[in-house]
């Protein structure tokens, strides 16, 4: 009973964020004061969802034990990631041809131009009249005219859809963490074949580690905690792409450019969905768009859980750094008189010995 209530809150949990970040638009391009009140009210109600305690899963390595001692919770690319499709930009070329095919659709051009009176002043002047001509076109006309060019779109269209794919697997930072730390798939996959161990960080209080930092950043306000949201069918990135396809068409222009964008929630749509396959994972992530490689968190974990499978030597390890940061020390165990698939803690008494005290488990 308790477990399935557990499954039901969760799900309850992420559909009000599918809702909440479905319907929150943040258009760059719109009123500076009205996207601001937008933006604080997002993460007002994102702060409302997250839960209070999270796990992750980690293998025992130099640079995990490393981090724990130092309280870091330390990002990865989501290249490296075991979900070939995990941020993988999805764009289907006929939404995009539409788009260029519908004439309403030339006010975006008519926008774009309007918010950079800069570089009209050095557009040579035959291109603003073929311009001009473009958008007192009739309909059928301005059809017939994107058609005869398609061909060339649709070639440069897949082009940037490749390059948009490697910017988003290789620029954001993320780190995952899951609700659920006694999941045997989950050891396997993260924890070396349960050889490593889960730590339990308590995120109650916890704010953007943005809020100190100084430097100016159009993300700083978004770097919070989020739940993954699981579905069917890949996220749609359209709105994404028609501003980095913008962005890189302008990349070397001798002078600064405004991208209008339609969404600039977009990037995080894209990383936050997943296939239900890995439901069962109950994932958030923090993401970060920091300019350093690896930005890390700071975050002292209240917990540890081991598993027998690990080694006495790197147990003797974690135990003493769990007692130096005190930090509560478990091992996880199966319970042979419960049915479920399911591992269970049992608390470590860090004045006793441990390898003495150890009970084989399976």
């Amino acid at each position: 009973m308790i477990y399935n209530n557990f499954i039901d809150n969760t799900k309850t949990v992420r559909k009000k964020f599918k809702e909440l970040l479905d319907s929150t638009v943040i258009r760059n391009y719109d009123n500076p004061i009205k996207n601001n009140d937008k933006i604080k009210e997002f993460c007002r109600q994102v702060q409302e969802l997250k839960p209070d305690r999270l796990f992750r899963y980690r293998k025992f390595e130099e640079n995990t034990v490393d981090a724990l001692k130092k309280n870091l919770v330390v990002s990865n690319k989501a290249i490296n990631f075991n979900d070939p499709f995990d941020s993988l930009v999805y764009v289907n070329p006929n939404d995009i041809e539409d788009d260029l095919m519908e004439p309403r659709n030339r006010i975006k051009l008519r926008r774009w131009m309007n918010l950079n009176p800069q570089l009209i002043e050095k557009t040579p002047k035959d291109k603003l009249e073929k311009f001009e001509q473009i958008f007192k076109m009739r309909p059928n006309k301005y059809r017939l005219y994107v058609m005869k060019s398609i061909g060339k779109i649709r070639k440069l269209m897949l082009c940037i859809i490749e390059e948009a794919d490697m910017f988003l697997r290789n620029y954001p930072n993320i780190a995952c963490f899951s609700e659920s730390n006694d999941s045997p798939t989950m050891w396997a996959h993260y924890a070396d074949d349960h050889k490593g161990f889960v730590l339990e960080y308590d995120f109650k209080n916890y704010n953007t580690p943005c809020v100190a930092c100084k430097k100016p950043c159009l993300y700083r306000h978004y770097e919070l905690l989020y739940p993954v949201i699981y579905c069917k069918n890949r996220f749609n990135a359209k709105d994404f792409f028609s501003a980095y396809g913008a962005q890189r068409m302008f990349i070397n222009a001798p002078l600064e450019i405004f991208i209008p964008r339609d969404d600039d929630l977009a990037i995080y749509k894209i990383l936050l969905h997943k296939s239900t396959d890995w439901e069962y994972e109950q994932e958030w992530r923090i993401i970060s768009h920091c300019n350093n490689s690896l930005p890390n968190i700071i975050q002292k974990p209240v917990s540890i859980y081991l598993r027998a499978k690990m080694s006495p030597e790197d147990k003797d390890t974690l135990l003493n750094i769990a007692k130096e940061l005190g930090i509560t020390p478990y091992e996880m165990k199966i319970d042979m008189t419960n049915g479920e698939y399911k591992l269970h803690p049992k608390k470590i008494n860090l004045n006793t010995k441990f390898r003495k005290n150890l009970i084989i488990s399976r």
